[in-house]
C-alpha cells in the first residue's frame, strides 16, 4: 500500500471513530467498505502499535476500536473537547 493510500485510509478511520466514537472493528470495516480489510486491518494495526488507536477485545469475539487517549492531530480535535480541557486548566476558571 502506498503512503498517500495509507493517509487516507488513516484519516478515513480516525474520521469515523471521532464521529461516530468507538465501535467493532466489524463495524468500522462495514462503515468503511470502500477500503478492503487488509487495508483497513493494516493501518488499524500499525495506528494501535503507535498507540493514536486503542484496539480492545471487550468480549470472546471480536475487537473494539477507539481513538487513544490524548493522540489526536489539533485539526482533529472537537471544540467541546478543548473547552472542557481549558476549562480544566484555567485557573481563573471555578467549577
Amino acid at each position: 500500500m502506498n503512503t498517500m493510500n495509507v493517509m487516507t485510509v488513516q484519516t478515513a478511520i480516525r474520521t469515523q471513530l471521532i464521529q461516530e466514537g468507538p465501535c467493532t472493528l466489524e463495524s468500522l470495516l462495514t462503515r468503511l467498505s470502500q477500503f478492503s480489510w487488509s487495508e483497513l486491518f493494516s493501518v488499524v494495526d500499525q495506528l494501535s502499535r503507535e498507540g493514536t488507536l486503542v484496539l480492545r477485545r471487550p468480549a470472546r469475539f471480536g475487537y473494539e476500536v477507539s481513538i487513544g487517549a490524548g493522540r489526536l492531530l489539533p485539526q482533529e480535535v472537537q471544540p467541546s473537547a478543548v473547552s472542557a480541557r481549558e476549562s480544566r486548566t484555567d485557573p481563573d476558571n471555578q467549577l
